[in-house]
Order: C-alpha cells, then structure tokens, then sequence
C-alpha cells in the first residue's frame, strides 16, 4: 500500500452537535472515533476527537474516498507536505466533511479542520518521494 497508518483528530465544540461530527469524521475514516470531553481555557466544554487508520483495507479505502483532485493536489504538494520522519500532513475542512465532501484547506483557513499524518511505510533503498506519489495516483 505504502502508508502504514493515519492518524486524524478534530475539535468540536460544545455547541456543535458533537454526534453528528463524529459520525461524519466515521464516514471519513472508516473507523471509530475516540471522543475526550474536556474544558478549553475559556470555559466552555471542548470534544477532542481522534481516531487511528492501520488495517490495510481500511487505508485504501480513505485513499479512495480522498477523490481525484485531493489526491492530484497532495502529490503536487508532497515537498511541502511530508516532513523528516516520512510523515504527510494534510487538514481537511471539518465543515464540509458534515456534508460528506472532502477538501483540502488553503493556508489561511480559519474554520475547522480534521488534521490527519499519514505515515509512509519506507525501507532501506526505497525513495519515499517516489512510494508517497504512488499512493495518490
């Protein structure tokens, strides 16, 4: 496959309908989501949210559900988003995954996002570069 696991985590706030999220944010991975209630500095209660991808099948199919143009733009912007330890980062709109679309946030997004690493599985001799492209072809 080339990625050994995902991990994805959102925050939801208490005024949000925290099910509704998680069943989206289930949707997205394919998998179960651990909820951690808990205050935020100012008061009020905070969801973190947190879920962890390692079965095969269960990889593949959140690369599919990622769509064509999520993809093409993850492999055009790989550099910018793997890091040292062969790691991609991407952050996806939280709000548009509720309605079961998936996208990319530009830099300078605000709103809520699911942060999700995707570990890349690399071997001695192998060129991460050339494993991760694989993946979102």
């Amino acid at each position: 496959m080339g990625i050994l696991h995902i991990n994805a985590a959102a925050t939801v706030h208490e005024l949000q309908d925290i099910n509704l999220v998680t069943e989206a944010l289930e949707w997205f991975t394919g998998t179960e989501w651990d909820v951690d209630m808990t205050s935020s500095y100012h008061g009020p209660k905070v969801a973190l949210l947190s879920t962890l991808v390692q079965k095969n099948k269960l990889v593949s199919e959140f690369i599919h559900r990622l769509g064509d143009d999520t993809s093409k733009l993850i492999r055009e912007q790989l550099e910018q988003r793997m890091d040292e330890n062969n790691v991609i980062h991407a952050r996806f709109d939280l709000e548009k995954i509720v309605g079961q679309v998936v996208s990319l946030t530009p830099q300078d997004h605000n709103g809520p996002v699911v942060k999700v690493r995707m570990k890349v599985a690399v071997y001695p001799g192998q060129d991460v570069t050339e494993i991760a492209t694989q993946v979102f072809e």
